[in-house]
Order: structure tokens, then sequence, then C-alpha cells
């Protein structure tokens, strides 16, 4: 493969975290719709975003042994047109039963595209640039998170069109696979790349049996807690819990957080399992300033900084993962974003829950009681590994 060849599939893989995001961030844009639109109770609000991450946690079990099995550039071409075509379904409205099982499967083609994508990343680049290239990689889904909000609030108007916003998500779908189909055909792997040797009890012993891998999986399903519930409710909690016009923008301000860490934090020079557990720290305790303060420009303040902190975690767990597990960084990948769909699917309903009983501002208190979670794996793994030593 040529350097040209490898920059222009890397292109395309990043060009599908686009996607993935406008993806994910239509659950905030949409929810208040949402609930008009199939009057909805309280604990029944976040059923559509845990509907995506069961099916991404159905997806994942199942892609255990699709590994080795499928190419996985063929993966990510079926995932990506998948979910662009659920979009026109999505669109028609369909009964709130049918409405969940669409986004089941959203869910299981989310999940086999971003397993491959982080997968693909760590093939294509290697050392040092792996982990770099990983926060890239992530910083083109965070960008897309913070442009995504906005055009989905333009297609939604002042009337809540639905049908619109998924239409707009529709489109970005369809330019993806036009650019990602034509370079997976004419740009393939290496076959061990392509191909990793399929699931065997060999593999997960070993991969299970590494402490650092076990904490690297119990602090990234803990930030998915926090990170799906501020995805999907942030907007609202401004807007309605804050009774503030300022919601798009918290959410513009988390995505744009995000992607600002993942293109400082490859330049720092800090290990990877300090850097989850400082960040985790530090950012549990900004979101607390912002929840406690009660105003919604604080708020969005707190959210910027939380997320500008703490939002490299993910490409940094999944970076130092594969590199941990090199011999097949797709099942590294896999465990990995299965850890932390885990996460997604209890949290969004959980937020609900206790939005009904104890008010909004506890129900997104989980999201900083779940990174101070995050931070306590790794601190223990550091701890073990200094008395080691």
């Amino acid at each position: 493969m040529t350097a040209r060849q490898k920059w222009l599939l890397t292109a395309a893989v990043c060009l599908s975290t686009v996607f993935l995001a406008a993806v994910n961030s239509s659950h905030g844009p949409l929810l208040s719709p949402m609930i008009a639109r199939y009057a909805l109770t309280d604990s029944q609000q976040g059923y559509p975003n845990a509907a995506q991450n069961i099916g991404c946690i159905a997806a994942m079990f199942t892609s255990l042994w699709v590994i080795g099995r499928v190419r996985k550039q063929t993966l990510l071409t079926l995932a990506v047109g998948v979910m662009a075509l659920l979009m026109l379904p999505l669109s028609l409205l369909p009964p709130f039963p049918v409405y969940l099982g669409l986004y089941a499967l959203v869910g299981v083609a989310y999940a086999y595209m971003d397993a491959i994508a982080s997968s693909m990343i760590a093939d294509l680049h290697t050392g040092k640039n792996s982990a770099r290239m990983m926060c890239v990689m992530h910083a083109c889904h965070g960008l897309s998170g913070i442009v995504s909000p906005l055009l989905l609030g333009a297609a939604l108007g002042a009337g809540g069109d639905m049908p619109r916003a998924y239409w707009t998500v529709l489109a970005i779908g369809i330019v993806t696979l036009a650019f990602l189909w034509p370079v997976n055909a004419r740009v393939p792997l290496s076959d061990a790349a392509a191909r990793p040797e399929p699931l065997s009890r060999r593999q997960l012993g070993a991969f299970f049996g590494d402490s650092t891998l076990r904490a690297l999986a119990i602090a990234i399903l803990f930030y998915g807690v926090h990170l799906s519930g501020m995805i999907v409710w942030i907007d609202r909690y401004v807007d309605v819990g804050l009774q503030s016009s300022l919601g798009a923008l918290a959410l513009a301000f988390l995505y744009a957080g995000l992607t600002g860490s993942r293109l400082i934090v490859p330049l720092l020079r800090v290990r990877p399992m300090t850097y989850i557990c400082l960040s985790c720290l530090i950012a549990a305790a900004l979101l607390g300033v912002g929840l406690c303060a009660g105003n919604a420009a604080v708020m969005c303040a707190c959210v910027l900084a939380c997320s500008l902190v703490s939002g490299a975690l993910v490409p940094v767990i999944l970076g130092t993962a594969c590199a941990g597990f090199a011999s097949n960084t797709l099942l590294a990948s896999t465990l990995m974003n299965l850890s932390m769909l885990a996460g997604n699917c209890v949290s969004s309903p959980l937020i609900g829950m206790i939005e009904a009983r104890a008010g909004m501002g506890w129900g997104m208190s989980v999201c900083a009681i779940a990174l101070i979670a995050a931070a306590v794996a790794p601190a223990l793994c550091l701890r073990a590994q200094r008395r080691a030593a």
C-alpha cells in the first residue's frame, strides 16, 4: 500500500465517523419533538437511545464470531449503507414500538462502524502514530458533533419537523457512502489486517488476563454512562431544566470540547492511565460546579471545560487497548466498544428514571458520578503496578 492509498483510506474511515456523529448527536435535538409526537412519559424518554444501544450490544456480540470471516472493509461499507437506509422508515414516524425497533437496527450498524473504524486506524497507523491518528479520527467525529446539532436544529425548525431532520442525516450518509465504497474497493488492507484470527478462548483469556486491559474496559464502561447521558440529555436539561434557549449551544460546546481535547491531548507527554484518572476526576468536579450553579450560561461553560479535559478518553483507551493487544486490533476494539455500549445502554433510562423521581438536576448528576467511577479502576491498576515495581 502506497502512502497516498493509506491516507485515502484513512480519510474514508474518518468520514464514516462523521456520519456516526450525525446519527448519534441527533438524539438530543430530536428528544423534545419526539416526546411531543409520541406523548412519552419521563421514564420512556430515553427508550430510543437505549434501543440503539441494545442493538449495538447485540451487534458487538455477533461481531466476535464475524471477526476473521468477513473482510473489515466489506462490513464497514455495508454498515454505512444500512444505517443511511434506515433513516427513510424513521422519517415516516411509525408507531412507537416500530420506531424503537428501527433504532435497534441503527444500533447494529452503528456498532460495526464504530469498532471497525477504530481497528482500521490501528492497522493503518502503528506505534505512537496510532494514538495520534485515533485522536484525529475521533476529532472528526467531534467536529461533526458540533455542526450536526445546528444542522438538525435548522431542519427541525420551530415546528419540530422530524422527517426533514432524518432526511438531513440520510443525505450525510449518502455522501459518506459515495466516497467510502470506491475507496474500500480499490485500496484493500493486507490479508492479516483485513481478516484477523477468528475468536478463540485463548484470545479471550489473554485479553481479560491482562490487568491493564481489564481496567481500561471498566473505565470506558463508566465513561460511556457519562458521555451518552450528556449527548442525549444536556440539550433538554438546559432548555427545560434551566428554562433557557441555550440547549443546542450546550450540545455544540460538548462536541467542541471533545474535538479540542482529541487534538490537544496527543501533543501532551502524559501516560495514558495517568491521563484517564486525572481527567475524569477534574471533569467530574467541573460538571458538578455547572450542576450546582443552576445557570444556563455557567452550565454551557462547564460542559465545554469538562469535555476539553476528558474528551480524548475514548481514543486514548482504544489506542492503548489496540497497542496492548496488537495481534487482533478488531477484537480489542470490539471488546472496548462493547464495554462502553453497556454503559450507554444504562445511562439514558437511568437518568430519565431519576429525573421522574428527584428532578432533572439529580438525573444529570449521574454523568458526574460516572466520571468518578471511571477514574477508580485505572487508579487501582496504577497503584498495583507501582507496588509490583
